[in-house]
């Protein structure tokens, strides 16, 4: 596998879960040492953020909503991704910085710049090396979801921000992502993704 560091992004129901779970049983056919980690989430303070980020219990301001995603992640990064990265595991993350920069920068329209600089901060400048986007129809991929959280419940425009947010950093980061249409033959998208990043499917 050529990086160390792997995102899957996309909006809700792109199917993020199922590739993951694809990769990692294809890494565990050949004994390779990963670590699936997800935001928001992945500590036990990033659980507490978590609950707070998508429980329907809470309203969230959208600046807010912004800095909490960057606290779980300056914790994440230090205590869980850099130190198995060191360790020599190959981290996957369901979601990453690229999704505030999509969702809030974008989505709610907070400002694409200033939501990179503020997740620049929280990571110390340590950005995963690559990203597969899963590219997806608003409308198809919202019909997908059998539970919506309370951002997963946000308006279609919403959505639609937030997708066009994500196609903008594929175009200015070409050498980073990996643009999947989401739409089309599970096994065959698998196959584009292992290619992309070396690895056999045996």
């Amino acid at each position: 596998m050529n990086c160390n560091y792997l995102a899957f992004e996309g909006i809700d129901g792109s199917g993020k879960t199922s590739f993951i779970e694809g990769l990692c049983e294809i890494l565990d056919n050949q004994s390779k040492k990963y670590k699936v980690v997800r935001e928001p989430g992945g500590t036990e303070l990033g659980e507490g953020i978590r609950e707070l980020l998508l429980s329907h219990e809470y309203k969230v301001p959208d600046m807010s909503e912004a800095f909490l995603f960057c606290a779980n992640r300056a914790e994440l990064i230090k205590e869980v991704v850099i130190p198995e990265i060191d360790s020599g595991s190959i981290v996957i993350s369901d979601r990453s910085a690229y999704s505030s920069i999509a969702y809030q920068g974008a989505g709610r329209e907070l400002g694409v710049d200033k939501i990179y600089q503020l997740n620049d901060i929280a990571l110390d400048g340590f950005w995963p090396e690559k990203v597969v986007l899963l590219d997806i129809d608003p409308k198809i991929s919202l019909e997908r979801q059998k539970i919506s959280d309370r951002i997963g419940s946000s308006e279609i425009k919403f959505f639609e921000r937030a997708r066009q947010g994500y196609l903008d950093l594929s175009v200015k980061h070409p050498d980073k992502f990996l643009v999947i249409d989401a739409e089309k033959e599970f096994s065959k998208n698998l196959d584009i993704i292992c290619e992309w990043l070396s690895i056999g499917k045996t």
